[in-house]
């Protein structure tokens, strides 16, 4: 058997972590994912893909789409003869800085770029979720990749106090009418540091956050995936939009956390 990548154990201790039985593939020559899981009477099988640094280094600006999308290709051809189960792409990023596996990235990789949002939704100060639409070529459609069931972010989770306080100050000085530039943000925040010490809570805490495929032939099960942490984003009349936020998400958005820290 070969030896367990990074992306591969952390993927388990999240399974372990929601109770769930799973068994791995065993190690042959034919295409094959790399976990299943029964639930009920449906089957789920995963594909877990890590990424690591370019081969070239980007310089400038660039799309972190691209990497994703080879991904979804991979993910495709390991599925291929499990088109009758429920098929999940799992990313895990925790090595480069040029690749990014944030929903809003992740989702503009599968469904083309977003081009229409809620208003506000751009603010580096709004508190709740927001909404996208989207628009070009896209690698999950109604005619391409509908075996892929969903993709699923798998990722850490804490919550960092130093930055939730550095929000909550220029939340209140955006309410006063003052404008919020990216030097006062550093400006709050290097002046906090100096005060006191980052804190975190939920250190060590894996997650997953599940972006559906709404062209599926076999639709992700809405109870799978639903741990205290995680989220679970849903096509909704043309809007990619949060449906789902685990038990303690939710407990800290009612305790006044911006949507940007759960």
């Amino acid at each position: 058997m070969s030896v367990e990548t990074e992306s591969e154990k952390t993927f388990e201790r999240y399974l372990d972590s929601q109770n769930l039985a799973w068994t791995r593939f065993p190690d042959i020559r034919q295409k094959h994912p790399d976990y299943k899981v029964e639930h009920g009477q449906l089957t789920c099988v995963f594909e877990i893909k890590e990424f690591e640094d370019p081969a070239i280094k980007p310089v400038g600006g660039f799309s972190p789409c691209p990497a994703i999308q080879e991904k979804i290709t991979q993910a495709r051809k390991q599925f291929k003869g499990y088109r009758e189960k429920c098929c999940v792409l799992v990313l895990w990023n925790s090595k480069s800085i040029y690749r990014s596996v944030l929903p809003d990235v992740v989702a503009s990789a599968a469904f083309g770029q977003y081009v229409v949002t809620d208003a506000n939704s751009a603010a580096n100060l709004r508190a709740d979720p927001p909404k996208y639409q989207f628009s070009g070529p896209a690698e999950l459609s109604p005619t391409h990749n509908t075996t892929i069931s969903a993709i699923a972010i798998l990722s850490p989770y804490r919550l960092n106090h130093l930055w939730l306080e550095t929000w909550r100050i220029l939340y209140a000085k955006h309410q006063r009418g003052e404008e919020i530039t990216p030097w006062l943000q550093f400006e709050v925040l290097e002046q906090l540091s100096t005060e006191q010490a980052p804190t975190f809570s939920y250190e060590g805490t894996i997650r997953t956050v599940v972006v559906e495929n709404p062209y599926a032939r076999i639709p992700f099960p809405t109870d799978l995936f639903a741990g205290p942490f995680d989220q679970r984003w849903r096509m909704q009349s043309g809007w990619l939009s949060l449906a789902f936020m685990g038990s303690e998400l939710t407990k800290l958005k009612q305790s006044s956390v911006p949507f940007i820290y759960l």
